[in-house]
């Protein structure tokens, strides 16, 4: 570990982030007049393009336009034009470079274009890294990546796999000097694999002061795992083997850890003293194993909620520390609210008719050539931050 290389990126983050942070807060006092923008850039922009093309995009002028002779979408309405995406077609769904694939409820692709993953990068990522560097939790430690970062080529050219992962591992210099986790590791072939190198790699690594997890209950996992295992797992650390150097003073120390530990309680901070931060991307699915997760940490860590996002879209971001509650985001995608009471979809309000203590469903028009979706994906506003709703994800 290089603690200057570490200083140097973590600054670069928080510069980042600060850029993000500025633009959110100039956005955020006249929401409307961005996503009024918003539309008029992607109807123009995306004319030419075959779904445009279908679906009279030269026609239409203004928002009240576009809410009205676009018909509202479902996944139904796009395999085909995602076939020709995964052939490497260009100008299908949207003008922007797409060669990249997510998978959506495990066995949907989406497509993501460039600009599309470059706002995820800003709202998902940045925004985060600059959140937990105003409280001073972006140290010389470094950072434990329990992210899916398996990423497939298709015959095409195009690729295939979970976002955040191709995020973190698209700069392999970064990569390489800052995260526990070697990317070989993250791709290994089976979970049972991948647990056992997540397990290695981060007990071997005292000095961590960040994790990011797009999922909490993998952290929890990969604690229960080292609960289990700790006495091979420390052995290997003692003696080394084909993935690591032999380090007989950790293993020293974490068997000092763990023959005294109870299983399901308090140890983040006895293995790893200088973690104090996790960035939590699955926000919309906190569960009860979220209040365990807080058990295995202890009262010192703190958690960044980056935001509600999916392969759909990127549609809120982070605010404070440690508080679930996010701001969508005015530039990130259009946004249209179906009451959660409503039975059908004739009325749909926008940002600026929402009220606080109610819950909607969202529709979107995302910059990855997703058109008035319906995500049913439902959200509750309890807030405003400047005149732009804030929200939880909607538990119901």
């Amino acid at each position: 570990m290089d603690d200057k290389v570490i200083k140097i990126v973590n600054e670069a983050r928080w510069a980042d982030g600060q850029k993000v942070w500025n633009r959110l807060e100039e956005i955020t006092f006249d929401p409307m007049q961005c996503q009024e923008e918003f539309v008029s850039r992607l109807v123009r922009e995306n004319a030419k393009t075959a779904f445009g093309r279908d679906h009279g995009f030269e026609h239409i002028h203004n928002l009240d336009e576009y809410r009205r002779y676009v018909h509202l979408t479902s996944y139904k309405d796009y395999p085909a034009y995602i076939e020709r995406i995964a052939n490497c077609e260009r100008n299908v769904l949207t003008a922007y470079l797409t060669d990249y694939l997510s998978p959506l409820d495990g066995y949907k692709l989406l497509p993501q274009s460039r600009w599309g993953i470059q706002t995820y990068h800003d709202y998902g990522f940045s925004a985060g890294f600059f959140v937990a560097g105003n409280h001073g939790l972006l140290t010389d430690g470094m950072v434990l990546n329990l992210v899916d970062n398996r990423i497939e080529r298709l015959p095409s050219g195009v690729y295939k796999g979970n976002m955040l992962g191709r995020l973190l591992v698209k700069r392999d210099f970064d990569y390489d000097q800052v995260y526990v986790i070697p990317v070989d590791v993250a791709n290994a072939s089976n979970r049972t694999d991948i647990l056992y190198l997540q397990a290695l790699f981060a007990l071997k690594q005292q000095f961590i002061s960040i994790a990011i997890c797009d999922q909490h209950d993998k952290m929890i996992e990969l604690l229960r795992y080292i609960e289990k295992h700790w006495p091979r797992l420390t052995e290997d650390i003692e003696h080394g083997n084909p993935y690591i150097k032999g380090d007989p003073e950790r293993a020293h120390a974490i068997r000092e850890i763990m023959e005294t530990h109870h299983i399901g309680t308090q140890m983040v901070d006895q293995l790893w003293p200088g973690l104090r931060c996790m960035m939590i991307y699955d926000v919309d699915r906190l569960s009860a194993g979220f209040e365990l997760l807080r058990t295995y940490c202890g009262n010192q860590m703190h958690f960044v909620f980056t935001g509600i996002s999916s392969p759909i879209g990127t549609f809120s971001t982070t605010l404070h520390l440690d508080d679930p509650q996010t701001v969508l985001i005015p530039d990130s995608v259009f946004y249209e609210f179906k009451p959660k009471e409503a039975n059908n979809y004739n009325t749909l309000l926008t940002l600026n008719q929402l009220e606080i203590g109610r819950s909607y469903e969202l529709v979107v028009s995302t910059l990855s050539g997703l058109y008035r979706y319906m995500t049913q994906k439902t959200v509750m506003v309890v807030g405003r931050y400047h005149d732009t709703p804030t929200v939880i994800a909607d538990k119901e």
